[in-house]
């Protein structure tokens, strides 16, 4: 799966099920809806958080399971152009939402355990880093 897959996805309309409905503040009942999220405009240094964990149904406000999920995304570490995800039609039109990645977080284990490292792109020699607790060593191509 590609980067800009899931960026479409993220603006596809959600239809709420039963056990999510949409409170209502005009006839102040919970009721079905429909929920799209977009973007309207992007900042300066953009963060893209890709969710990992898939949580099973909810009860009472908690999590009944869940799992993690572990399909491959592939992005780029160079040019990524989020002119088509955005609504801002200033931004739209500008050559300025060009983003280069500098830096990943990874997590490995399960959904109950697991541990957290990150590479990222030094801005002194313009490599990258593996950062692991406190060891940091450089990445092998």
């Amino acid at each position: 799966m590609k980067l800009a897959d899931c960026l479409r996805e993220f603006k596809i309309t959600e239809t709420l099920d039963e056990d999510n409905k949409w409170f209502c503040s005009i006839c102040k009942e919970h009721v079905l809806a429909n929920k799209t999220m977009e973007l309207y405009r992007t900042p300066p240094i953009l963060i893209i958080t890709l969710k990992r964990f898939k949580i099973g149904k909810q009860k009472y406000g908690f999590a009944i399971g869940g799992s993690k999920l572990d399909t491959l995304v592939d992005f780029p570490l160079e040019g990524l152009d989020m002119r088509e995800y955005v609504l801002c039609s200033e931004q739209r039109q500008q050559n300025k939402l060009i983003y280069d990645c500098f830096a990943v977080s990874n997590h490995f284990g399960t959904v109950g355990f697991g541990h957290y490292t990150a590479f990222g792109k030094s801005v002194t020699d313009d490599k990258w880093y593996n950062f692991d607790d406190s060891c940091v060593s450089p990445c092998r191509h």
